[in-house]
């Protein structure tokens, strides 16, 4: 309808605000939490292997959840899942302070807590980006991308200096933190007042089985979903594979990980400051040339970082890195979010992360065994040879690169069939 007002800025949203602060506070207990177990397993069992073996479970808890957690979130009321993640992750952390004040770790104790709790976060925690749609209007969704963006950069920021401090102060602080980040997001989704059914009231019930084709065959009915696919398939796995083999690279020159850990601090400064730019960038950029290339510039920072430079050009490299991820994630994935049906954000979120993300555990193992067998150079190159595929998938097909900016992105998608017409709903 031509004529209709602007939707508000997403800072007069109100239920968005509310949102937004229950997603914070989860992310900085999350990520406080996440820096510091290890450190705590190491502590409690003395042992690099079982601090490994208990990563390991952990990372199969989150496989195991993320499918029938995307099936949850368009089954059941979204703001219900919230309220129970944020409670069950308490529940979790309140367990693990009793273990450690007791004395009751080990290898197998803490391992359990490690599986339920990112079983529960995968499991639960999804209904919450499948609200995102049902609360922020299309015209905003590439802006409330890179706020998420910008808010988890940060958080990353600060979670390691943080999460460190709390832990020598006690061992039990950093789960302490956890759980009241957890608390939280608890007490700001109990404000929330909208309702966010993922279908309308009184609707058929369907088959589990029934519910998984039909995302399936959402996702491959046109070629640009496939294609916006493989592109984050790509950039998950080159992108980490180039950052786990500098960080492998330096640790074997015996590079101090204080040094190495200032690196990853550029990364997250220079994310931040692409989350600041990219709404601008998706209002005035067509999305298929956003989406692709900052890729492109990704895979030559690959090629230069096989020269093996110092530090300060390390650095220079990160934060190219860094500053294209906001606008590829706010572009691709906004657009992704704005044709994918309310009613399947949590099925189509869940196998989309399930593919793009299966993937990036390769990039440690790559990284690993390149650099023993092949040397860096052929490692980087290699890891910038699969970005430059990602790079070609978009270039070679038209559908992604005709993608226009974001505020033409509803006329488009209609034109295109890419999206249903269905009502708003919150």
């Amino acid at each position: 309808m031509t004529g209709a007002p602007a939707p508000p800025p997403l800072r007069r949203t109100p239920e968005y605000l509310k949102w937004l602060a229950g997603d914070l506070l989860a992310d900085i207990g999350t990520g406080i939490g996440a820096f510091a177990f290890p450190l705590i397993t190491f502590l409690v069992t003395g042992s690099l292997g079982s601090t490994g073996l208990v990563a390991l479970v952990q990372g199969l808890g989150a496989l195991v959840g993320m499918v029938p957690g995307g099936l949850l979130s368009d089954r059941f009321e979204r703001q219900r899942l919230r309220l129970l993640a944020g409670t069950t992750g308490a529940l979790v952390q309140v367990v693990l302070i009793l273990v450690l004040l007791a004395g009751w770790g080990s290898v197998v104790s803490l391992a359990a807590l490690a599986f339920a709790d990112r079983l529960r976060e995968t499991l639960l925690g999804n209904a919450s980006n499948a609200m995102l749609k049902q609360i922020v209007p299309p015209a905003l969704l590439p802006r409330a991308v890179s706020v998420n963006q910008g808010r988890q950069a940060a958080v990353e920021m600060s979670s390691g200096p943080v999460g460190g401090a709390l832990l020598g102060l006690s061992i039990v602080f950093p789960p302490l933190a956890h759980l009241l980040g957890n608390l939280g997001s608890v007490l700001a989704t109990l404000t929330m007042r909208g309702r966010y059914r993922p279908r309308a009231e009184g609707a058929a019930p369907t088959r589990v089985r029934d519910d998984l084709r039909e995302a399936l065959a959402w996702m491959v009915s046109q070629p640009i979903r496939l294609q916006m696919l493989a592109l984050a398939s790509a950039v998950n796995l080159g992108a980490n594979g180039l950052l786990f083999a500098v960080l492998l690279g330096l640790a074997a020159d015996g590079v101090p990980a204080t040094r190495i850990g200032v690196l990853n601090t550029v990364l997250a400064a220079a994310i931040l400051l692409g989350a600041f730019l990219a709404p601008r960038l998706v209002d005035t950029i067509p999305t298929g040339a956003l989406a692709i290339s900052p890729v492109a510039l990704m895979a030559l920072v690959g090629v230069f970082l096989s020269f093996d430079p110092g530090m300060l050009w390390i650095g220079a490299a990160y934060a190219a890195l860094g500053i294209g991820l906001p606008a590829i994630n706010a572009s691709s994935q906004g657009f992704f979010t704005h044709i994918t049906p309310v009613a399947m954000q949590g099925r189509v979120s869940a196998l989309m992360r399930l593919v793009s993300l299966g993937l990036m555990p390769l990039a440690p193992a790559v990284a690993g065994w390149g650099l023993e067998l092949a040397g860096l150079r052929a490692t980087m190159l290699v890891f910038a040879g699969v970005l430059g595929a990602g790079v070609l998938v978009g270039l070679l097909g038209p559908d992604l690169r005709r993608v226009p900016t974001a505020p033409q992105w509803e006329r488009y998608a209609r034109e295109e069939g890419l999206a249903v017409e269905e009502p708003s709903e919150g």
